[in-house]
C-alpha cells in the first residue's frame, strides 16, 4: 500500500523525505500528480486538493490534512464515503498561534501603529497613553483556542472563552452557544480573536451584528479562516469607528486581491496567513504513524466529525 500527498502548488519534497524517514520502507510516498498506481494509495496527505481527485484511489481508507482545519476536504462534494477524515493537532501550531496573538494584542495594548505614526512625522510625544483595558474573548475553544487563551491570561489580560460546548478551563470563563449568542459574548469584550473552525455553523460570525454589539472603538483579530469575516460589514464598522483596527491574517480569497481595500485601509493591519504554519517534521510523525494505524486496523490520531466539521 502507499501514500498519496496532494498539495497542489507548495514543495512538499521536505514532507515526503520526512514521511519516507519515518516509514523506513514500509510503503512508498508519491507525489500527486505523479500516481504509478492510484489502486495501492491507502492514504491520501491533502491541503486544498482538486475536487473529486481522491475518487481515483479505490482502496483510500485515510485522508490526513495537512492542516488543523478541514473545511477544505468537507466542501469536497465527491469526499470518498469510506474514507476517515483526520486533522494536524502539533503544539507548534498551537504556539505559533499564541505568538501571534500575543504579538497583535501587545500592539494594540501598546497602540504601536501610533508610535510608528509618530516616529515617520519626527514627532516626540510623551507618554503614550495606553487604551482602555483590554477585556478579551476568544471565539472558539479548542486545540489552539484554549493556549491561546492561557497565553493572553498569562500576560495579565482578562480573558473570555466562547465555545460551541461547555467547557471548564482554569482561570477563563468560558461562555457556550447555549448560554450566550455570539453578539451577546461579544458585548462583554472590546477585543475579539477568531480561532474557530470554519463550518457552515461559524461561516460569517464576524458580522455587523457582532461588531455593533462591541464597546466603540473595539478590536478584531481573526486567525482563523477568512469565511468568518463578512468583509463588506467589518469596513463599514472600522469606518464608523465602531472598530478601532483590525489585525487579520485570513481571507475569503488567498493571495488576497490587489484591489481589495483591506490593503490600503488606515485601520487594517493584514499579514499572509502566517499566524501559524504547520512543522511539516511534526505532520510527517503524525501521517506515518496514522498509516500504521490504518494498515492495523487501529484507531486513528485526531478523527474528524464530519457532522461536527472538525
Amino acid at each position: 500500500m502507499a501514500i498519496a500527498i496532494i498539495v497542489p502548488g507548495r514543495d512538499v519534497s521536505l514532507l515526503k523525505q520526512h514521511i519516507e524517514n519515518h516509514l523506513q520502507g514500509a510503503a512508498p510516498v508519491w507525489v500527486y500528480p505523479d500516481i504509478p498506481d492510484p489502486d495501492q494509495v491507502l492514504m491520501a496527505v491533502v491541503w486544498k486538493h482538486p475536487p473529486g481527485s481522491l475518487l481515483a484511489f479505490p482502496h483510500l481508507r485515510v485522508v490526513q490534512s495537512l492542516g488543523a482545519g478541514v473545511e477544505h476536504l468537507l466542501r469536497d462534494p465527491q469526499l470518498p464515503g469510506q474514507a476517515r477524515i483526520c486533522r494536524i493537532v502539533d503544539p507548534d501550531l498551537a504556539l505559533g498561534m499564541c505568538h501571534y496573538t500575543a504579538m497583535a494584542v501587545l500592539n494594540i495594548h501598546k497602540q504601536w501603529w501610533q508610535l510608528q505614526e509618530q516616529q515617520a512625522q519626527g514627532i516626540w510625544a510623551e507618554p503614550v497613553p495606553e487604551v482602555v483595558p483590554l477585556t478579551i474573548g476568544v471565539l472558539g475553544m479548542g486545540e489552539l483556542g484554549v493556549p491561546v487563551a492561557k497565553t493572553l491570561r498569562s500576560l495579565g489580560f482578562e480573558v473570555m472563552g466562547y465555545s460551541r460546548t461547555a467547557k471548564i478551563v482554569e482561570g477563563i470563563r468560558v461562555f457556550s452557544e447555549g448560554e450566550l449568542s455570539a453578539a451577546a459574548f461579544a458585548k462583554k469584550v472590546n477585543t475579539l480573536v477568531c480561532v474557530l473552525p470554519l463550518t457552515p455553523q461559524t461561516e460569517g460570525i464576524l458580522n455587523r451584528e457582532v461588531f455593533e454589539a462591541m464597546p466603540r472603538g473595539s478590536y478584531i483579530i481573526n486567525i482563523a479562516r477568512g469565511g468568518h469575516l463578512v468583509d463588506a460589514d467589518l469596513l463599514a464598522a472600522l469606518d464608523a469607528g465602531n472598530i478601532e483596527r483590525a489585525v487579520l491574517d485570513v481571507f475569503h480569497i488567498e493571495p488576497l486581491p490587489t484591489e481589495h481595500p483591506f490593503w490600503t485601509h488606515p485601520k487594517v493591519t493584514l499579514t499572509p496567513h502566517i499566524a501559524s504554519v504547520t512543522n511539516q517534521a511534526n505532520a510527517a510523525a503524525l501521517v506515518a504513524e496514522n498509516y500504521q494505524r490504518a494498515v492495523k486496523g487501529q484507531d486513528l490520531k485526531f478523527p474528524v466529525d464530519p457532522g461536527a466539521g472538525y
